[in-house]
């Protein structure tokens, strides 16, 4: 039976009437590396706020009184901050479900939003201090440095059932005006409640506006509110309390603009947490594939949404997670705003949340859809993904990394460096750096002795690891964005298709990237397309293998001969008569450059 959540039905195509929106546009909220933060403010849910609160509505005649006479304000959760001194310090609280930590302080303003906040007292650390509300008696971890900021005390509205009793009814409007009453008296209360309600300084018949308390040079949290709910344009009256008590769910739309095509794509399977006043988690989403989340239920009636580009997998068992540009800092967007049963809509046209959505949208992406549909050995959990927004330089996979420090095995560069210039690469060109360099992950994954460190050095083993990448991000790429815009057009050259001219290179002119895997692929014969180029480009007679057949005949082979025999032992191809044709020029290729044969080269 579910016509009890008929007032919660909900569709994404509603979204549109429902959103708080909250855009990053060129001439909206900044775009920094670093966080700034603002005013100081009272902590609403502090116990001995909260016990003022309970004090004040004993003595508004308007006010819901609790049912008992009587309500215990006791500490129900914590407010922690921590000193991470190590990397180990750092993962055991970062991968902490429960502790859930955000790098910025929870009581502040922010004067400037940025990606990541570093705190200025944070000098005895390589770390920026961390914060966290948990309940009061979970188990902290005692080998982290940290510090109890304060007790907090939570209302429970939550816990009472979908049908709930007229006691109970009775508590929630009780929790409903304490909440209201904390949240004005520490001068917490959004703009746009603040004129919601009517006030008085003594007497209740009052009635004065949020307009006139500001001429009487009064301020709301030293005026009392009318508790007393009326009907309005909304709310047929004795409805208006039963609107207030019933359960919502968080939902919103985070997506980006892509610009390569000049399409607005959802950030896929992006981690939102949903806090109760911008501090106590109450709930968690991923977005879909069209961006949307939705959560479970709740009745909190004010939250907090923010995004955390990563994704995991099931319970703890994290996928990855996107770096924001140091392994230090997870990339995220938080928002400010308070959202009273309101859903969230975010949408990135420019700056660092736009390239994270790329870099985001890319692993998900590989790890959900490419990997299984392909038959491509997935990469390892837990990988992190560095985004690097103003570093001129190449993306990187890092197969083995010589140092103490934490660091990130993939780099992924908004900007390369062609010809002496820092170039943009497009939201295209994000996406594709992302398939290569998960690729070469996954690849690792299937067979870590090609990655040894012994193997460093050897153009055998360049030109098998990237020919491999260089071929999966030609042809996942191409199949992606030809199916969202049919004229595609490589946004680096305007050229039909992504890394279409791989395929018009003559030998001389190639380097490791070949285009080797997109040979064996296609019906694609360049000599013959390109017969006026001289010498001739590589004559192409193979075609019809798949990505698994090439991967798997790749497997645990050192040398090209190796990869081109696998093919014709494993798999019967009626073109396979002219592999060691289509292979020759790979073999010519390895030696390009070299003053010594690459066969002599292990």
């Amino acid at each position: 039976m579910t016509s009890c959540e008929k007032d919660d039905s909900f569709s994404e195509n509603k979204l549109s009437n429902e959103f708080n929106s909250e855009s990053y546009m060129k001439k909206g909220t900044g775009d920094d590396k670093y966080t700034v933060l603002g005013t100081q403010k009272k902590i609403p849910c502090s116990v001995e706020n909260m016990a003022e609160a309970y004090q004040s509505i004993l003595k508004n005649p308007t006010a819901v009184k609790h049912p008992d006479k009587n309500y215990p304000i006791n500490k129900t959760h914590l407010y922690v901050k921590f000193k991470p001194q190590d990397s180990i310090q750092y993962n055991k609280i970062v991968n902490d479900t429960i502790l859930a930590v955000s790098d910025e302080p929870f009581e502040y303003e922010i004067a400037n939003q940025g990606s990541i906040y570093l705190d200025p007292k944070a000098n005895d650390t390589i770390f920026t201090f961390y914060y966290s509300v948990v309940p009061k008696d979970y188990q902290i971890p005692s080998e982290v440095p940290h510090e109890i900021l304060k007790d907090l005390h939570f209302t429970s509205e939550d816990a009472i059932g979908e049908t709930p009793s007229e006691k109970e009814e009775n508590i929630l409007d009780f929790y409903e005006d304490l909440n209201t009453e904390a949240l004005k008296i520490s001068d917490n209360l959004e703009e746009d409640e603040k004129k919601e309600h009517t006030y008085f300084q003594n007497d209740p018949s009052e009635r004065l506006s949020y307009d006139d308390v500001k001429r009487l040079g009064l301020k709301v949290k030293d005026v009392q509110i009318n508790y007393e709910l009326e009907p309005n344009d909304e709310d047929v009256e004795g409805e208006a309390r039963l609107f207030r008590r019933r359960k919502w769910r968080p939902r919103g739309t985070i997506t980006v603009q892509e610009d390569a095509i000049n399409q607005n794509v959802g950030v896929m399977g992006a981690r939102v947490r949903v806090r109760k006043w911008g501090w106590l988690v109450i709930r968690k989403a991923h977005t879909n594939r069209n961006g949307y989340f939705e959560t479970s239920r709740t009745r909190t009636k004010r939250v907090k949404y923010a995004l955390y580009f990563k994704n995991r997998r099931s319970g703890n068992i994290r996928r990855f997670t996107v770096k924001a540009s140091s392994w230090f800092w997870n990339a995220r967007d938080r928002g400010h705003r308070t959202h009273k049963r309101r859903a969230w809509r975010r949408h990135y046209t420019y700056g660092r949340r736009q390239f994270y959505g790329y870099v985001q949208n890319a692993a998900f992406d590989y790890y959900t859809r490419i990997a299984p549909q392909y038959g491509l050995s997935m990469p390892r959990d837990r990988i992190n993904i560095s985004a690097k927004y103003t570093q001129c330089a190449s993306s990187e996979h890092r197969a083995n990394v010589l140092t103490l420090l934490p660091v990130s095995r993939i780099k992924i560069t908004r900007r390369s460096k062609i010809n002496g210039n820092c170039v943009y690469r497009g939201s295209d060109g994000i996406y594709a750096t992302t398939v290569h360099e998960l690729t070469h992950a996954g690849h690792q994954r299937m067979d870590p002795g090609m990655f040894s460190i012994f193997h460093i050095g050897s153009c055998n083993r360049a030109i098998l690891t990237e020919s491999w990448a260089e071929g999966v991000e030609t042809i996942i790429t191409n199949d992606r964005y030809l199916s969202l815009e049919p004229n595609y057009l490589d946004s680096s050259n305007d050229n039909i298709g992504w890394n279409f001219t791989r395929q018009r290179d003559r030998v001389f002119e190639m380097d490791e990237y070949t285009p080797i895997v997109a040979d064996l692929i296609d019906d694609y014969n360049q000599s013959i397309e390109y017969a006026f180029l001289k010498p001739d480009p590589p004559v192409d007679g193979v075609q019809g293998y798949t990505l698994n057949q090439i991967q798997n005949a790749l497997d645990d082979c050192r040398d090209i001969d190796c990869w081109e025999n696998n093919l014709r032992n494993y798999y019967f191809n009626s073109t396979e008569n002219n592999l060691n044709e289509l292979f020759d020029y790979v073999r010519d290729v390895r030696n390009n450059n070299l003053s010594t044969p690459c066969n002599t080269i292990f």
